[in-house]
């Protein structure tokens, strides 16, 4: 066990920044990124590396020009550890951040609380070619054959606006992009037809919504059953579910309401996406009830109290609302127990709790 645990220290080297570039996102955020002078580490020639963001380069002062120690992080991806400062000559400069996309010249700009930039271009090609490499994914569509090249090349040549435009192909179109025979583009589309027929945890998590990854999606889906229902549901229905908190719904709630966004979804659905309804396992006495936990409870954790919930039909949410059936109030009750008596929601303590359960 030790020998399996053992992790062995990162692989480092040293080079030079020969210069920073942005590179943006599916999301949108503007990464800067080093251009490194050529370096070997673990067997691995590095010529980029990750600077996060402003705050991060600021923090280490890192300029243009300066000599660096890079390590690749999980023996992965490669990032600046410190700047040699001693190394300095006096011709390095700083960087700035510039105000606008790299690629579709939007305005770009830091968003309220954030430390990083986001394009705020609708039609930046950056955005739309790494939201469809996310989308085609093995663990969001599972679109075999279709990597990172092909979907430039047909962003670049406008076979493709958004990701609906995926499913309007045919092997006559795909066959004029380079280096794409009349074999691969039939396998191509067969995968692209292939990968219609979908889950819906796994269609939720290929839209990109920011802040819903895969779990969140099938607790989405889980709670709600069908895709109807979890696009018109409002910020606070959205925090009923489990392990969505305000942010997260507030992203979810800006997605679904921008009709651009529901126009790609309807086109999907109409080239013959599908994935089946989740039917509610919410059956028991509790069906229909939401609860609250809160405060230390003495015959359970708190993870088993949800199960026990769970198995009897209700629903567990993190924070306290109108639609909150009770407020389980173990000792030592936090800010969720004032709530709950200014919203007007049953209280209740553990021994009330567990009778309820029976």
């Amino acid at each position: 066990r030790s020998a399996v645990a053992y992790k062995f220290p990162a692989r480092r080297a040293t080079t030079s920044i020969l210069d920073m570039k942005r590179q943006v996102g599916r999301a949108g955020v503007l990464t800067p990124v080093a251009e490194l002078e050529a370096v070997g580490i673990g067997g691995v020639t590095v010529r980029n590396a990750s600077l996060h963001n402003m705050d991060e380069i600021t923090r280490k002062d890192i300029r243009v020009g300066d000599t660096v120690v890079v390590e690749r992080a999980g023996d992965v991806i490669p990032y600046v550890v410190k700047v040699i400062v001693e190394k300095r000559t006096g011709h390095e400069r700083k960087f700035v951040m510039p105000s606008s996309c790299p690629v579709c010249s939007a305005e770009g700009a830091p968003e309220q609380g954030e430390t990083a930039y986001r394009c705020t271009g609708l039609t930046c090609q950056a955005k739309l070619k790494e939201s469809l490499k996310f989308f085609a994914s093995r663990g969001s569509m599972d679109i075999e054959g279709m990597g990172e090249k092909i979907i430039e090349q047909m962003v670049d040549t406008g076979l493709v606006a958004d990701a609906g435009d995926l499913y309007q192909l045919t092997k006559e179109k795909i066959a004029t992009l380079d280096r794409m025979a009349d074999k691969s583009a039939r396998n191509l589309i067969d995968a692209i037809e292939k990968s219609k027929t979908t889950t819906l945890p796994r269609f939720i998590s290929s839209l990109g919504i920011r802040h819903v990854g895969e779990a969140t999606a099938k607790q989405l889906a889980e709670h709600f059953g069908d895709l109807d229902h979890i696009m018109d549901a409002n910020e606070e229905q959205l925090q009923e579910v489990r392990d969505v908190g305000p942010e997260v719904a507030r992203s979810l709630a800006h997605f679904f309401a921008q009709k651009q966004n529901r126009q790609v979804i309807e086109k999907l659905r109409k080239a013959g996406v599908q994935f089946p309804t989740i039917i509610a396992r919410r059956t028991g006495k509790f069906s229909g009830q939401t609860f609250v936990l809160t405060g230390t409870l003495t015959t359970m954790t708190r993870p088993e109290a949800q199960k026990r919930i769970e198995a009897l039909g209700g629903k567990v949410s993190s924070s306290v609302s109108k639609q909150t059936t009770y407020v389980v109030a173990g000792a030592d009750p936090g800010s969720k127990l004032d709530k709950a008596r200014k919203l007007g929601v049953q209280v209740v303590d553990e021994g009330a709790f567990l009778r309820m359960m029976g």
